[in-house]
């Protein structure tokens, strides 16, 4: 049968085209995927020239244009994939190379594929090397202004790096595996404090103190979605145990008595709404 040539999302924004044929299935979502590509702009200038990517699939670790398109591919294939901005890098870009809504033409080859291991069945030497690889690319979108695909992305690694504990025959961890779990869940607070999603960024710089009582960071984070949220009290208390852990912090200090003076206003406010109400003088 000859490959697929595909398009997707209507408008020709994102078109596929075999140049060889590849042999054995597809390849399936959630296997690890090693690729070679090279990815030009719309004016034949080539930005990335024969990288080789592992990604797994469908896990929000590639560009949309790749992630989708591999999906119809077989190992030892070669296409290539023009794409809209909205499939690759999108409003944002990736400067300095790609401007915002730039359309991506890429060449692939897909050179390997194999299952990913349910995480019971990983050793934590593994687990480390995709979770963390999934941390970077947290870190890279985020560093792009792209926060819900560094959540995705520090989600993921979470998956890896910190599964829930009946998935794990071995509970033991290592001191780099617990400085990961710690470092991947208070990123992935402040990726959702970005986003002005302050339950699910709480409950992740829970986890990140769980596991690091004394993160400076983790509470300073917990504070601003309290304080995002309209929690006041519960963003002091944060703040006033990050002081605690350390009284040299400069940001620290200053965020607490910012709160504390925040919690006197509104006292204040709130006492004289009540005697407004009760129509008392003042």
């Amino acid at each position: 049968s000859s490959g697929i040539n595909a398009e997707y999302g209507g408008n020709d924004s994102l078109k596929r085209r075999v140049k060889k044929e590849g042999t054995g299935p597809n390849l399936a979502q959630g296997q690890q995927v090693t690729v070679k590509y090279t990815l030009m702009l719309a004016t034949g200038k080539i930005v990335d020239d024969n990288v080789e990517l592992t990604f797994q699939l469908g896990d929000g670790e590639a560009i949309d244009a790749l992630d989708l398109s591999a999906n119809l591919a077989k190992v030892g294939e070669i296409y290539e994939v023009t794409s809209q901005s909205r499939f690759a890098y999108g409003t944002l870009g990736r400067p300095p190379t790609i401007g915002p809504s730039c359309a991506v033409l890429m060449v692939v080859e897909v050179l390997q594929s194999e299952e990913t291991p349910s995480v019971s069945d990983m050793t934590e030497k593994e687990r480390i090397r995709i979770g963390d690889r999934k941390r970077r690319i947290g870190n890279y979108h985020f560093a792009r202004f792209d926060y819900e695909r560094a959540s995705k992305n520090y989600r993921g690694a979470c998956n890896f790096l910190d599964p829930p504990s009946y998935k794990l025959s071995d509970s033991s961890v290592s001191d780099e595996l617990r400085d990961l779990q710690a470092k991947t869940w208070c990123n992935l607070a402040f990726s959702e404090l970005k986003q002005e999603k302050s339950e699910p960024g709480i409950v992740a710089a829970n986890r990140a103190l769980e596991i690091d009582p004394f993160s400076t960071k983790a509470l300073y984070r917990k504070g601003k979605l309290y304080e995002q949220k309209g929690e006041l009290e519960e963003a002091e208390k944060a703040l006033k145990m990050a002081v605690k852990v350390d009284p040299e912090s400069q940001g620290c200090k200053a965020y607490l008595a910012e709160l504390t003076k925040k919690i006197a206003n509104q006292k204040k406010k709130q006492q004289r709404m009540y005697k407004k109400m009760f129509n008392l003088e003042e």
